[in-house]
């Protein structure tokens, strides 16, 4: 346990660092968001989880520990309906948002953006957002399973990830800034139900990484 609380800290302590400092510069004029500067704060302060699951990982865990996590990063056989649910499932719940605003007269959906832009924004997802699932599922849930129910960790690590998300909210470039937390933080336990499922069912990393950027390209 001690270990996963040093884990937390650290990738805490870099992300709050990292987009903090970008929120207070960009707030303040001093840097533009999309400058190098600003996007080197925004990326070092989204890769806090895949960083510190990679140094705690290879710097202080057994060999087997070292295998089994390399293996999980491309892990990839896993019958095609676990392929579809790690790509679909975001956008059948989309798609259900968006039904539930038109019935309820508060139609937003962007009608002249294109479906096939899904599979364009998700390679960018799977770098912003994505890489994540490497620290939350990879390290984080790997040392919590057999400490915990399934269902007690689904609903830490949505906890813990909506949590890690507040400085963005302090961002005026990105789309957390118009966000209400609450809710945001609501969903993050729902999708971490979502995540926790498929990664304790499959140990891939890549299945959780490829879930996590079609929820955010959803």
């Amino acid at each position: 346990m001690k270990r996963i609380i040093r884990y937390l800290l650290f990738t805490f302590a870099l992300t709050y660092l990292a987009h903090g400092t970008l929120a207070f510069t960009t707030m303040n004029d001093c840097i533009e968001f999309d400058s190098l500067i600003g996007q080197s704060l925004f990326i070092l302060g989204g890769s806090s989880p895949a960083i510190f699951a990679f140094v705690f990982v290879f710097r202080q865990q057994d060999p087997s520990a070292k295998e089994a996590f390399k293996r999980s990063l491309l892990s990839y056989r896993h019958p095609l309906l676990l392929w579809l649910f790690a790509l679909g499932i975001p956008i059948v719940l989309g798609g259900l948002f968006q039904l539930s605003r038109v019935l309820l007269g508060n139609h937003v959906f962007e009608s002249d953006i294109p479906f096939y832009s899904f599979l364009i924004v998700i390679f960018s997802s799977v770098l912003f957002g994505g890489i994540e699932e490497i620290g939350w599922r990879g390290f984080l849930q790997e040392r919590l399973m057999g400490r915990k129910n399934l269902v007690v960790i689904a609903v830490l690590i949505g906890l813990i990830w909506g949590l890690w998300h507040v400085p963005l909210f302090f961002i005026k470039n990105v789309s957390h800034y118009d966000f209400d937390f609450l809710p945001f933080l609501l969903g993050a336990v729902m999708f971490s139900t979502y995540l926790t499922w498929l990664y304790a069912k499959t140990k891939s990393i890549l299945l959780v990484v490829l879930l996590h950027a079609s929820i955010n390209a959803s």
